[in-house]
């Protein structure tokens, strides 16, 4: 099952500034993600210690409700979005979330330091631009699209550990 890890700041929002990237906005990162092939979304951006921590506490939390507002228009369709996407609760090791033995892709504005923090210096350097991408946190998004596009162009069968 081809899988996208993404992060949100700084991957579909601008770090920082918490809007959309101009180029993601009106739905089209969605659509470049279906149109890559993508069947599941996991979400490893700090967003999900904060659903995390609301379930904990017991309180009535609509997580993927919140994380498609939070995304500003980077998604349309609610509902997809709902039917494929799951969070991770402990993104400070997002990394370790990944499921290397799958199709996995990873979309992180700090791809190469989780990498690094989970021990796995070398997927950076040998997937970076292909399985991964570290997009430039405060740009358009172009980078993103480009990616998306060049991924369902892909047929990448080394899967790594």
């Amino acid at each position: 099952m081809k899988t996208l890890y993404f992060d949100v700041d700084g991957t579909i929002l601008l770090e920082d500034e918490g809007v959309v990237k101009p180029e993601l906005a009106a739905g089209r990162f969605e659509a470049a993600v279906r149109a890559a092939g993508f069947e599941r979304l996991v979400c490893v951006g700090n967003f999900g210690a904060i659903a995390d921590a609301m379930g904990k506490l017991g309180l009535e939390y609509d997580a993927l409700g919140v994380l498609y507002d939070l995304c500003d228009g980077a998604f349309r369709d609610e509902a997809w979005l709902r039917s494929v996407t799951t969070l991770i609760g402990d993104p400070r090791h997002r990394a370790e979330h990944i499921d290397y033995a799958g199709d996995w892709w990873y979309l992180d504005d700090l791809a190469r330091a989780y990498l690094e923090s989970s021990g796995r210096q070398g997927l950076y350097e040998e997937h970076a631009g292909r399985r991964l991408l570290a997009p430039d946190p405060q740009g358009d998004g172009g980078d993103v699209l480009e990616w998306l596009s060049n991924s369902s162009r892909t047929r990448t069968s080394g899967r790594s550990r």
